[in-house]
């Protein structure tokens, strides 16, 4: 019986976060689904980690071929993909998508389906009456801070997009786009209800849900893209004045699960199982047949950064060509215990953030301090300027040495900085201004002409 009722409960769960297109029409009985979910805490609970699930399989926030890291990565100077011409990652490699090509409609819809059952749990968490009061407002936070983190990537890689906060069919067949700086202001919105639900902050091993914490991270970086200098600081010194996150000083150390500088992590689903980037990444033997780190990247590193030693792996073929490949994750298959999370914030991205922004109040002090922060801890001699464009060249080359692999920060921040123009061009001969927003998918914009014209240059 109990064999039974175990595989019932899996089954509604699964209906409330199964994949749909985006505009495909609801199942009859969703409803009596989600009325027997959100009557449950444990159910509940349950709903929500399908949407975590997700997340660490595909679309923006998953380290695996089909994740964030990856197509971004390869899109900017990063990665080198190896794959046939037609896939993906070459696709992005080699500045070949368009309007057609399934990797756009890959984002797109794995991002909106996850965003569907996003809002699907905000909605049979708004109409539930029996559900305790705790669970429902945890459950709440983490759904709209999900809700902001998906949105926000859509529009730093798409432009206008539309921010869907309903899961009625005939709203979302006619939904338009919104302009990309109201989306963050969204973001922004959708934070502030996130914070007040979630606990302050998680102990080292364990933060593998959202928190007030992470809310300030995201705000940070939201405030950063917006030039927001003044919130910038403030939510990140909220970060920072925290206490529970510190820099790791080994570099070893910085992505096991009980980093004391991650902030949010990705469980993967099974004990044993490791992260997707350890997988994906790791060369095992060469030539690689997925991607590879491109040899400007890793010339680019100054002797004597630890990073260059402990966060990228190498391997030879027959003929002696050297291959490159990201090891901050060591774990590329089974352990007895899980040993990897996938970590989405961590504090060294905060302290970033703020020397950046101190930087743009021109505080240069304080923002030579928290780079040297970063910068120190890595084997390299601390940085120091009185000329605002050397501390700016200086910051951006510590997040591209920092952050690489993770998540699409380094194309994100030539985006942002308006510089790919000026970078991707030496490196990939067939890019064009307009490639600083991917196509929007032929088949949404058929499906639905509300969401208007194509990206321009497409």
């Amino acid at each position: 019986m109990k064999k039974i009722k175990k595989t019932i409960v899996l089954c509604m769960v699964a209906l409330l976060v199964s994949c749909h297109d985006f505009l495909e029409v609801d199942l009859p009985n969703d409803q009596l689904t989600a009325d027997l979910i959100f009557k449950d805490d444990q159910l509940a609970k349950a709903a929500m980690a399908g949407v975590y699930r997700s997340l660490e399989e595909k679309g923006f926030l998953s380290g695996s071929s089909a994740g964030g890291g990856g197509y971004m990565g390869c899109y900017a100077d990063e990665l080198v993909s190896y794959q046939i011409s037609t896939s993906n990652l070459t696709q992005l490699y080699s500045t070949t998508v368009n309007p057609q090509s399934n990797v756009v409609k890959t984002l797109w819809n794995d991002t909106y389906n996850q965003l569907y059952s996003i809002n699907r749990v905000i909605a049979g968490l708004t109409a539930s009456t029996g559900l305790s009061a705790d669970v429902k407002a945890k459950l709440m936070g983490e759904a709209y801070f999900l809700r902001a983190f998906l949105h926000f990537y859509l529009t730093q890689t798409f432009g206008d997009i539309p921010y869907v906060t309903s899961v009625d069919y005939v709203e979302n067949s006619k939904i338009k786009k919104t302009l990309s700086d109201q989306i963050l202001i969204l973001c922004l919105d959708d934070l502030a209800k996130a914070e007040n639900g979630l606990p302050q902050q998680l102990s080292p091993g364990l933060r593998i849900k959202p928190t007030k914490m992470a809310v300030y991270a995201l705000k940070a970086r939201i405030f950063l893209y917006k030039k927001d200098w003044d919130n910038a600081i403030i939510t990140s010194s909220k970060v920072i004045a925290q206490g529970g996150y510190t820099v790791e000083t080994d570099l070893s150390k910085t992505f096991l699960k009980e980093s004391k500088s991650s902030i949010w992590q990705l469980e993967p689903i099974k004990t044993g199982n490791n992260t997707k980037e350890g997988s994906f990444y790791t060369i095992l033997s060469a030539p690689p047949t997925q991607v590879s780190l491109t040899y400007d990247f890793v010339n680019s590193f100054f002797p004597g950064d630890q990073r260059k030693q402990k966060w990228i792996g190498s391997k030879s073929d027959v003929q002696q060509n050297m291959y490159y490949f990201p090891s901050k994750y060591k774990q590329s298959s089974v352990t007895a215990t899980t040993l990897e999370n996938s970590i989405v914030l961590r504090v060294e991205e905060v302290f970033l953030i703020r020397s950046e922004a101190y930087l743009n109040k021109l505080m240069l002090s304080q923002a030579l301090s928290d780079l040297n922060i970063i910068r120190t801890r890595t084997g390299l001699a601390a940085f120091s300027s009185n000329i605002p464009n050397e501390i700016m060249h200086e910051i951006i080359q510590e997040r591209r040495h920092e952050l690489f692999a993770e998540f699409g920060h380094r194309f994100y921040d030539l985006r942002r900085l308006e510089m790919l123009d000026d970078v991707l061009p030496l490196v990939k001969p067939q890019w064009k201004p307009f490639n600083k927003n991917l196509p929007l998918p032929e088949s949404e914009l058929l499906l639905n002409p509300n969401l208007g014209a194509q990206n321009d240059g497409y």
